[in-house]
Protein backbone atom coordinates (compact mmCIF):
# COMPACT_ATOMS: atom_id res chain seq x y z
CA UNK A 1 0.00 0.00 0.00
CA UNK A 2 1.50 3.04 -0.88
CA UNK A 3 0.73 5.93 1.50
CA UNK A 4 2.64 8.93 0.71
CA UNK A 5 0.07 9.57 -2.35
CA UNK A 6 -1.41 13.07 -2.39
CA UNK A 7 -4.74 13.45 -4.43
CA UNK A 8 -6.75 16.78 -4.77
CA UNK A 9 -10.43 16.14 -4.32
CA UNK A 10 -12.53 17.94 -6.50
CA UNK A 11 -15.60 17.67 -4.60
CA UNK A 12 -13.67 19.96 -1.47
CA UNK A 13 -9.57 20.78 -2.71
CA UNK A 14 -8.28 19.07 0.52
CA UNK A 15 -5.05 17.74 -0.98
CA UNK A 16 -4.30 16.74 2.67
CA UNK A 17 -7.28 14.01 2.79
CA UNK A 18 -5.31 11.56 1.01
CA UNK A 19 -2.33 11.96 3.03
CA UNK A 20 -3.82 12.07 6.86
CA UNK A 21 -6.85 10.05 5.82
CA UNK A 22 -5.11 7.21 3.51
CA UNK A 23 -7.67 4.14 5.07
CA UNK A 24 -10.58 5.90 3.75
CA UNK A 25 -11.75 4.08 0.86
CA UNK A 26 -11.42 7.35 -1.57
CA UNK A 27 -12.63 6.94 -4.95
CA UNK A 28 -12.47 10.88 -5.89
CA UNK A 29 -15.57 11.45 -8.11
CA UNK A 30 -17.26 8.65 -6.81
CA UNK A 31 -15.99 9.24 -3.24
CA UNK A 32 -19.27 10.10 -1.04
CA UNK A 33 -21.47 7.30 0.00
CA UNK A 34 -24.66 9.03 -1.31
CA UNK A 35 -27.26 7.75 1.65
CA UNK A 36 -28.30 11.06 2.91
CA UNK A 37 -27.42 13.56 0.61
CA UNK A 38 -30.49 13.52 -1.77
CA UNK A 39 -33.11 13.60 1.13
CA UNK A 40 -31.19 16.74 3.10
CA UNK A 41 -32.26 20.27 2.90
CA UNK A 42 -30.17 21.74 0.34
CA UNK A 43 -29.13 24.79 2.94
CA UNK A 44 -27.55 21.60 5.10
CA UNK A 45 -24.33 20.11 3.69
CA UNK A 46 -23.31 15.82 4.21
CA UNK A 47 -20.20 14.20 3.18
CA UNK A 48 -20.18 10.44 4.16
CA UNK A 49 -16.92 8.20 3.94
CA UNK A 50 -16.95 4.17 4.39
CA UNK A 51 -13.91 3.07 5.56
CA UNK A 52 -11.48 0.00 6.87
CA UNK A 53 -9.70 -0.68 10.02
CA UNK A 54 -7.42 -3.47 8.87
CA UNK A 55 -5.96 -0.77 5.84
CA UNK A 56 -5.43 2.05 8.90
CA UNK A 57 -3.86 -0.44 10.95
CA UNK A 58 -1.67 -1.28 7.84
CA UNK A 59 -0.66 2.18 7.05
CA UNK A 60 0.20 2.49 11.09
CA UNK A 61 2.62 -0.26 11.43
CA UNK A 62 4.03 0.60 7.61
CA UNK A 63 4.32 4.28 7.41
CA UNK A 64 5.95 6.27 10.58
CA UNK A 65 5.73 9.32 9.39
CA UNK A 66 2.40 9.11 8.51
CA UNK A 67 1.08 7.01 11.59
CA UNK A 68 3.07 10.60 13.69
CA UNK A 69 0.64 12.72 11.39
CA UNK A 70 -2.33 10.54 12.70
CA UNK A 71 -1.26 10.50 15.93
CA UNK A 72 -1.26 14.17 16.26
CA UNK A 73 -4.72 14.52 14.85
CA UNK A 74 -5.87 12.54 17.55
CA UNK A 75 -6.72 14.31 21.12
CA UNK A 76 -4.61 12.88 23.74
CA UNK A 77 -7.63 10.97 25.56
CA UNK A 78 -7.50 8.62 22.45
CA UNK A 79 -4.02 7.97 21.76
CA UNK A 80 -3.59 4.68 23.69
CA UNK A 81 -7.37 3.53 22.33
CA UNK A 82 -8.02 0.55 19.86
CA UNK A 83 -6.96 1.08 16.56
CA UNK A 84 -10.58 0.88 15.43
CA UNK A 85 -11.61 3.79 17.49
CA UNK A 86 -8.14 6.27 16.30
CA UNK A 87 -9.98 5.24 12.67
CA UNK A 88 -13.78 6.00 13.74
CA UNK A 89 -12.50 9.19 14.89
CA UNK A 90 -10.29 10.41 11.74
CA UNK A 91 -12.95 9.50 9.44
CA UNK A 92 -15.55 11.39 11.24
CA UNK A 93 -13.38 14.32 11.38
CA UNK A 94 -12.34 14.29 7.60
CA UNK A 95 -15.87 14.13 6.62
CA UNK A 96 -16.60 17.09 8.79
CA UNK A 97 -13.84 18.76 7.57
CA UNK A 98 -14.70 18.19 3.88
CA UNK A 99 -18.79 19.04 4.88
CA UNK A 100 -17.68 22.46 6.22
CA UNK A 101 -15.38 22.77 3.21
CA UNK A 102 -18.59 22.69 1.44
CA UNK A 103 -20.68 24.86 3.22
CA UNK A 104 -18.40 27.48 2.75
CA UNK A 105 -15.36 27.35 5.54
CA UNK A 106 -11.76 27.64 4.52
CA UNK A 107 -9.17 25.08 4.62
CA UNK A 108 -8.06 23.77 8.13
CA UNK A 109 -6.07 21.13 9.82
CA UNK A 110 -8.37 19.70 11.77
CA UNK A 111 -11.46 20.36 14.36
CA UNK A 112 -10.98 20.88 18.21
CA UNK A 113 -12.71 19.34 20.56
CA UNK A 114 -14.67 21.26 23.46
CA UNK A 115 -14.05 20.04 27.44
CA UNK A 116 -16.61 17.83 27.02
CA UNK A 117 -15.37 15.78 23.89
CA UNK A 118 -17.44 17.12 21.38
CA UNK A 119 -16.86 18.74 17.99
CA UNK A 120 -16.00 22.20 18.60
CA UNK A 121 -17.33 23.93 15.35
CA UNK A 122 -15.62 26.97 13.97
CA UNK A 123 -17.84 30.09 14.33
CA UNK A 124 -20.65 30.68 11.69
CA UNK A 125 -21.30 26.85 11.49
CA UNK A 126 -23.12 24.15 13.34
CA UNK A 127 -22.71 20.67 12.63
CA UNK A 128 -23.01 16.78 13.49
CA UNK A 129 -20.72 13.97 13.15
CA UNK A 130 -21.49 10.26 13.50
CA UNK A 131 -19.95 6.68 12.34
CA UNK A 132 -20.36 3.28 13.11
CA UNK A 133 -18.03 -0.07 12.82
CA UNK A 134 -19.78 -3.22 11.83
CA UNK A 135 -16.21 -5.50 12.49
CA UNK A 136 -13.73 -4.07 10.50
CA UNK A 137 -15.60 -2.32 8.21
CA UNK A 138 -17.50 1.19 9.10
CA UNK A 139 -18.90 4.41 7.79
CA UNK A 140 -18.45 7.86 8.85
CA UNK A 141 -21.26 10.66 8.47
CA UNK A 142 -21.04 14.51 9.08
CA UNK A 143 -23.42 17.44 8.43
CA UNK A 144 -23.21 21.02 8.49
CA UNK A 145 -25.18 24.31 7.68
CA UNK A 146 -24.36 28.08 8.87
CA UNK A 147 -25.28 29.11 12.52
CA UNK A 148 -27.24 32.12 10.78
CA UNK A 149 -30.22 29.83 9.82
CA UNK A 150 -29.80 27.22 11.94
CA UNK A 151 -29.41 26.68 15.98
CA UNK A 152 -28.44 22.78 15.51
CA UNK A 153 -28.31 20.07 12.87
CA UNK A 154 -28.16 15.96 13.99
CA UNK A 155 -27.18 13.34 12.25
CA UNK A 156 -26.69 9.38 13.69
CA UNK A 157 -26.11 6.21 11.87
CA UNK A 158 -26.92 2.80 13.59
CA UNK A 159 -26.00 -0.78 12.00
CA UNK A 160 -29.04 -2.35 12.72
CA UNK A 161 -29.26 -4.87 15.82
CA UNK A 162 -29.44 -8.26 16.14
CA UNK A 163 -32.16 -9.67 17.99
CA UNK A 164 -30.34 -10.36 21.33
CA UNK A 165 -28.96 -7.01 20.94
CA UNK A 166 -32.56 -5.25 20.67
CA UNK A 167 -33.53 -6.73 23.34
CA UNK A 168 -31.05 -6.29 25.66
CA UNK A 169 -31.17 -2.77 24.83
CA UNK A 170 -35.57 -2.26 24.59
CA UNK A 171 -35.73 -1.66 28.58
CA UNK A 172 -33.61 1.30 28.54
CA UNK A 173 -34.65 2.60 25.08
CA UNK A 174 -37.85 1.83 24.12
CA UNK A 175 -41.64 2.54 26.51
CA UNK A 176 -44.47 0.04 25.79
CA UNK A 177 -46.06 2.10 23.98
CA UNK A 178 -43.04 3.07 21.59
CA UNK A 179 -43.47 -1.09 21.25
CA UNK A 180 -46.53 -1.55 20.66
CA UNK A 181 -46.33 1.10 17.68
CA UNK A 182 -43.23 -0.81 16.37
CA UNK A 183 -45.65 -3.95 16.01
CA UNK A 184 -48.73 -1.95 14.64
CA UNK A 185 -46.38 -0.49 12.09
CA UNK A 186 -44.82 -3.95 10.84
CA UNK A 187 -41.75 -3.79 11.70
CA UNK A 188 -39.08 -6.45 13.26
CA UNK A 189 -38.32 -6.22 16.71
CA UNK A 190 -34.52 -5.55 15.54
CA UNK A 191 -35.26 -2.68 13.29
CA UNK A 192 -37.62 -0.87 15.08
CA UNK A 193 -35.54 -0.71 18.03
CA UNK A 194 -32.66 0.22 16.20
CA UNK A 195 -34.64 3.06 15.04
CA UNK A 196 -35.90 4.07 18.31
CA UNK A 197 -32.34 4.37 19.45
CA UNK A 198 -31.22 6.23 16.39
CA UNK A 199 -33.98 9.01 16.53
CA UNK A 200 -33.52 9.63 19.96
CA UNK A 201 -29.78 9.66 19.73
CA UNK A 202 -30.49 12.43 16.72
CA UNK A 203 -32.79 14.17 19.35
CA UNK A 204 -30.40 14.69 22.39
CA UNK A 205 -27.67 15.67 19.67
CA UNK A 206 -30.11 18.10 18.30
CA UNK A 207 -31.17 19.18 21.49
CA UNK A 208 -27.86 19.79 22.94
CA UNK A 209 -26.74 22.99 21.61
CA UNK A 210 -29.73 24.19 23.20
CA UNK A 211 -29.72 23.41 26.22
CA UNK A 212 -26.39 21.99 27.10
CA UNK A 213 -27.53 18.41 28.65
CA UNK A 214 -28.16 15.40 27.68
CA UNK A 215 -31.27 12.97 28.85
CA UNK A 216 -32.05 9.71 29.19
CA UNK A 217 -33.61 8.23 27.05
CA UNK A 218 -36.95 8.00 28.69
CA UNK A 219 -37.17 11.92 28.20
CA UNK A 220 -38.79 11.84 25.30
CA UNK A 221 -41.32 9.37 23.12
CA UNK A 222 -41.84 8.55 19.96
CA UNK A 223 -45.95 9.20 18.96
CA UNK A 224 -46.22 8.25 15.29
CA UNK A 225 -44.09 7.41 12.14
CA UNK A 226 -44.87 7.96 8.62
CA UNK A 227 -43.84 5.43 6.43
CA UNK A 228 -44.09 7.50 3.41
CA UNK A 229 -42.34 10.44 4.64
CA UNK A 230 -40.27 8.16 6.76
CA UNK A 231 -40.58 10.86 9.55
CA UNK A 232 -40.85 10.38 13.12
CA UNK A 233 -42.55 12.58 15.54
CA UNK A 234 -41.14 12.86 19.14
CA UNK A 235 -42.73 14.48 21.95
CA UNK A 236 -40.57 15.94 25.23
CA UNK A 237 -41.63 13.69 28.18
CA UNK A 238 -39.86 16.39 30.29
CA UNK A 239 -38.64 20.15 30.62
CA UNK A 240 -35.80 20.35 28.97
CA UNK A 241 -34.32 24.31 29.51
CA UNK A 242 -36.68 26.80 28.20
CA UNK A 243 -38.23 23.37 25.81
CA UNK A 244 -41.42 22.43 27.15
CA UNK A 245 -42.94 19.12 28.47
CA UNK A 246 -44.95 18.20 25.20
CA UNK A 247 -42.74 20.18 22.30
CA UNK A 248 -42.92 18.01 19.32
CA UNK A 249 -39.85 17.41 16.99
CA UNK A 250 -40.07 15.78 13.27
CA UNK A 251 -37.28 13.84 12.83
CA UNK A 252 -36.41 11.87 9.24
CA UNK A 253 -34.88 8.52 9.55
CA UNK A 254 -33.96 6.28 6.75
CA UNK A 255 -33.45 1.76 6.48
CA UNK A 256 -30.29 1.74 4.00
CA UNK A 257 -27.82 -0.35 2.92
CA UNK A 258 -24.54 0.85 3.14
CA UNK A 259 -21.82 -1.61 1.15
CA UNK A 260 -19.30 -3.35 3.13
CA UNK A 261 -20.79 -2.36 6.56
CA UNK A 262 -24.61 -3.62 5.53
CA UNK A 263 -28.17 -2.34 6.91
CA UNK A 264 -28.04 0.61 8.50
CA UNK A 265 -30.56 3.16 10.04
CA UNK A 266 -29.53 6.75 9.60
CA UNK A 267 -31.58 9.67 11.31
CA UNK A 268 -31.52 13.27 10.65
CA UNK A 269 -32.83 16.57 12.61
CA UNK A 270 -32.23 20.49 12.57
CA UNK A 271 -33.26 23.16 14.63
CA UNK A 272 -34.02 26.58 12.55
CA UNK A 273 -33.57 30.59 13.43
CA UNK A 274 -36.87 32.36 12.38
CA UNK A 275 -35.58 36.02 11.42
CA UNK A 276 -35.41 37.33 14.98
CA UNK A 277 -32.79 34.39 15.76
CA UNK A 278 -35.07 32.75 18.21
CA UNK A 279 -35.15 28.56 17.80
CA UNK A 280 -38.00 26.77 16.13
CA UNK A 281 -38.96 23.19 15.78
CA UNK A 282 -39.33 22.59 11.83
CA UNK A 283 -41.47 19.83 10.27
CA UNK A 284 -38.29 18.26 8.34
CA UNK A 285 -39.30 17.20 4.53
Amino acid sequence: MHCQLFITCKDCGYRYLALLYPFLRINFGQSQVNIVDQWLPKNVYCYSQVFCTDDYAEIMNLSPDLALNMKNILPEALVNTSQARQASFLAGRGCALSALKMAGDAPRATIERTARGLPDWPQGFVGSISHAMVEQNGIAIAVVAQSNEHQSVAIDCEPVFSLAHANEVAPLTASMSELRLGERLGFSRELWLTMVYSLKETLFKLLYAHVNCFMPFEAAEILSFDVVSEQACLMLNVDWGDLPVGQRFWLLVKDVEIGEVGRCVVSFGEMLKNGNGLVTAKLTG
